[in-house]
């Protein structure tokens, strides 16, 4: 389905309310909310052929790829992440469930299931890591921490210019105390089990960043 027209064969007319530059999910998401809540003209401008940025994907013979995205999570009926996607589609948008092993990290010859729903990954890293499962619970507990501290941190992002300063740093200053730290860093703090530390970091490749260089901050978000 093309849902876009190249700019050699398009017509741009000259009055628009808002251009959008970029179609990404950071574009198409308030180019859409604006043109349906407000009524205003939106553009939207992309260089490349297909709309989407990490989201789309392209075909080579016998094969699908994506470019970004591989999976979401948090998308459950009555979470925020699906209520975002279902406003901004009209409910048109499935998802497909990933199954119950979502992800699995190989270290030698051991291998480790990523299994889905919160309680059941913790009680899987627990078997692999009978020893350890103190640790876990901090982990997760620091991963959960992380996840609530986003939120004062991009709301601070939505007030005005003229707020006090001393308002804008009580609302960052949870997310920085992740943030500052490296997730070799804060994972080195938790744990001496070098295997541990390297399953609980088995992802990094969805933050783009090896552990060494990735806040913990971003590491915790994709976790």
């Amino acid at each position: 389905m093309k849902v876009g027209t190249p700019y050699k064969r398009s017509q741009i007319e000259d009055h628009w309310d808002t251009i959008v530059v970029g179609s990404g999910i950071g574009g198409l998401v308030p180019a859409a909310l604006l043109a349906r809540h407000t009524g205003r003209r939106v553009l939207v401008l992309e260089q490349h052929y297909a709309a989407g940025g990490f989201t789309h994907t392209f075909e080579r013979p016998g094969f699908e790829w994506d470019v970004g995205v591989h999976y979401v999570g948090e998308v459950q009926r009555g979470q925020a992440m699906r209520q975002m996607f279902d406003h901004v589609t009209d409910g048109a948008l499935d998802w497909a469930d990933m199954g119950e092993v979502y992800d699995r990290i190989i270290v030698g010859d051991r291998r480790y299931d990523f299994v889905k729903g919160k309680s059941a990954w913790v009680a899987r890293m627990k078997e692999y890591f009978p020893e350890n499962t103190r640790e876990i619970d901090r982990y997760v507990s620091m991963v959960t921490g992380a996840h609530l501290a986003m939120y004062p941190y991009f709301g601070e992002r939505t007030l005005p210019s003229r707020a006090p300063g001393w308002v804008a740093r009580i609302l960052t200053s949870p997310a920085a105390s992740y943030a500052r730290r490296t997730t070799t860093q804060v994972l080195e703090e938790l744990t001496d089990n070098l295997e541990l530390r390297a399953v609980l970091a088995g992802q990094w490749g969805n933050t783009g960043l090896p552990p060494g260089q990735c806040s913990f901050m971003l590491h915790a978000v994709m976790a």
